[in-house]
């Protein structure tokens, strides 16, 4: 059995957003499944002292605003940079590890469906009702949507995900993790291809 891919990821990140869209049937062209791996950029650049490309200088905010439109366009995915952005996730996150545990089959239908309305909606992707609403989408149940925001074990889950990442030395999005070698970003896609198909290089 082939080691699983990692994939790390915020839900408000345009990069990881733009990767979302592909890295799993990427993944299942080498016979390896993703594992979604949600956490808070928040408590990660906490951490780390950085900060949201967009709220860098202006010199990098303005590049970043263009390249998040133009990567979306080079990989073929609808774009528009929501107001307000960045949002808190932290229940959209607790849903996905609800949804990797009871569910798994159906969480990167979530991933890539939640943070596709995100960026070409905008879409309240963090409150509860608009969260229930898209599970009932799915054929899932989302009257449990709301009791799971609210759970300590959902909670304490996301906070280990946070934790995690940061001991892992993530500093952004989206990390993949393939075989142990970490790759930042969506445009490393073809290096994980690459690395997927020749087993490392």
């Amino acid at each position: 059995m082939k080691a699983p891919v990692e994939y790390w990821f915020d839900f408000v990140s345009p990069y990881a957003y733009i990767a979302s869209q592909s890295i799993e049937a990427l993944a299942a062209r080498y016979e390896r499944e993703v594992i979604w791996q949600p956490v808070l950029l928040g408590a990660v650049f906490k951490v780390t002292g950085s900060s949201p490309l967009t709220m860098r200088p202006p010199v990098m905010s303005d590049y970043f605003r263009h390249d998040f439109v133009r990567s979306a366009r080079f990989a073929g995915v609808p774009f528009v940079l929501p107001e307000p952005f960045p949002i808190n996730t932290q229940n959209t996150a607790r849903v996905c590890l609800w949804l990797r545990q009871t569910a798994p089959q159906r969480c990167g239908d979530f991933v890539r469906g939640v943070s596709r309305a995100y960026f070409t909606g905008p879409a309240a992707i963090n409150d509860i009702a608009w969260l229930s609403a898209f599970v009932d989408q799915l054929g899932l149940d989302g009257s449990a949507v709301a009791a799971v925001c609210a759970a300590d074990e959902w909670k304490d889950a996301l906070k280990q995900q946070c934790e995690q990442a940061v001991a892992q030395g993530i500093f952004g999005a989206p990390w993949i993790r393939v075989d142990g070698e970490s790759f930042w970003g969506n445009d490393r896609l073809p290096q994980v291809e690459k690395w997927l198909a020749e087993g490392g290089f």
